[in-house]
């Protein structure tokens, strides 16, 4: 595999564009789970072409699942195998391995999952304890990949997790329960601060639409109703994650961008990064299916931001920061340390070689602004968001590279065709 440097490409005047997003990726992993115990067909549409919905439609087909891909829809019938021996690759991604792992633990026959050399420095140790409490056997090395799995999960009625590190473990206990065709309520239990709720009112919202109900009974409680999950027809919307480029993009360059597929009526959590442009004086207009972000002549100074209920979208926050007109101080950030790179101390220390003053504590960065930017080779790490977030950068100076052009791959691949669209 030849790896590319890119030079991203300077914005020099203000630009009107209309993009049309890749499917949610956190909505797309989680119907192609929930289709995997769902019996019969489910016909996904929308679902994004990208390297993390590839390995988890290879990993589907490994499980036994009848995977059908056409030009503008895929269709799964379930349910999965539950006895034979498999062996999945989640190459590099992390919410399809936690999802999988949710999977595994419904199946008596064994489970061995591995992944990319990033992906084995993830932990997955509180989903692998809760598993081993609750009728799984569990072989891993201090709660990473690779794992050994073999279930089935028991029936008991409540369930303590820890959600302090990441809600894909939430996530993937909540399918599973769903995929148990529970006869009376199940309850899940959060230990500690619970991060990134949103993400579970994401799985909420996906699991209603096959008919099952879950719901918050308090901050810290979840149940899961019973029911039997139903096959049918699901359009995914675009991200919201990728929505924030465009929007800081916008923002940043007096710009104007319409979003043409996700809207107002989403349950995604970093959406509300369009609340944060506004702040900073872009103005905003949303309907149910469009979103339209519309730059200020002159940049507005951020208040201190708390980013802990959208952590994916705090990276584009961080890589705009020096060009803001004032220091600005994120919190919120603990969960970055575990994201495909530790995305707060990375991006760190590639901003500090760009000539950007940065203090960071373990849940929080101060980032004064710079006038002019260092040229600069950004190291991504292997993390697809670091190239992405950084492009807001590089569209300023006009001299930043990326050390590995193809890295968006893994959710968004034509990123920097859409990119292009705008400069």
């Amino acid at each position: 595999m030849t790896i590319r440097t890119y030079l991203i490409p300077r914005i020099s005047k203000p630009f009107s564009a209309t993009v049309t997003l890749p499917g949610s990726k956190s909505n797309a992993l989680r119907q192609l789970a929930i289709a995997a115990v769902t019996k019969g067909q489910s016909t996904l549409f929308g679902v994004p072409a990208c390297d993390d919905s590839a390995a988890m439609l290879d990993c589907l087909r490994a499980l036994g699942v009848k995977v059908k891909q056409h030009k503008d829809r895929i269709e799964v019938v379930g349910p999965m195998n539950y006895d034979k021996p498999v062996i999945l690759n989640a190459r590099m991604s992390g919410a399809s391995t936690r999802l999988l792992i949710g999977l595994a633990a419904l199946r008596s026959g064994s489970t061995t999952i591995d992944g990319h050399s990033s992906l084995r420095e993830r932990t997955n140790a509180p989903l692998f304890d809760v598993l081993r409490q609750h009728g799984c056997r569990v072989d891993s090395a201090d709660g990473k990949l690779p794992v050994t799995l073999s279930g089935p999960l028991d029936s008991n009625t409540s369930i303590s997790v820890d959600g302090s590190l990441s809600s894909q473990y939430i996530t993937a206990l909540m399918i599973a329960v769903a995929g148990q065709n529970i006869t009376k309520p199940r309850h899940i239990n959060i230990i500690g601060e619970l991060v990134s709720r949103p993400y579970i009112d994401i799985t909420i919202n996906e699991l209603a639409k096959r008919g099952i109900t879950a719901r918050w009974l308090n901050e810290s409680e979840l149940v899961i109703e019973p029911g039997e999950l139903t096959p049918g027809s699901i359009t995914v919307e675009g991200d919201a994650t990728a929505a924030t480029y465009f929007s800081a993009l916008a923002t940043l360059h007096s710009s104007q961008v319409t979003l043409t597929n996700l809207g107002n009526t989403t349950h995604q959590g970093d959406y509300a990064f369009c609340e944060l442009m506004a702040k900073l004086g872009a103005q905003v207009t949303q309907n149910e299916t469009h979103t339209v972000i519309k730059g200020p002549q002159k940049l507005q100074p951020l208040p201190p931001t708390d980013m802990t209920s959208m952590p994916d979208a705090a990276l584009t926050l961080i890589a705009m920061a020096p060009l803001l007109p004032a220091t600005t101080h994120i919190e919120g950030l603990s969960s970055l340390h575990h994201k495909e790179c530790d995305r707060l101390e990375c991006s760190a220390k590639e901003l500090r070689s760009m000539g950007v003053a940065v203090d960071t504590t373990q849940d929080s960065t101060k980032i004064q602004p710079v006038r002019e930017l260092k040229a600069h080779t950004l190291s991504t790490y292997h993390d697809h968001r670091m190239a992405m977030a950084f492009s807001l950068l590089g569209s300023v100076s006009g001299s930043l590279l990326v050390d590995d052009k193809a890295v968006v791959d893994k959710t968004y691949p034509d990123y920097w065709l859409d990119y292009g669209r705008v400069s």
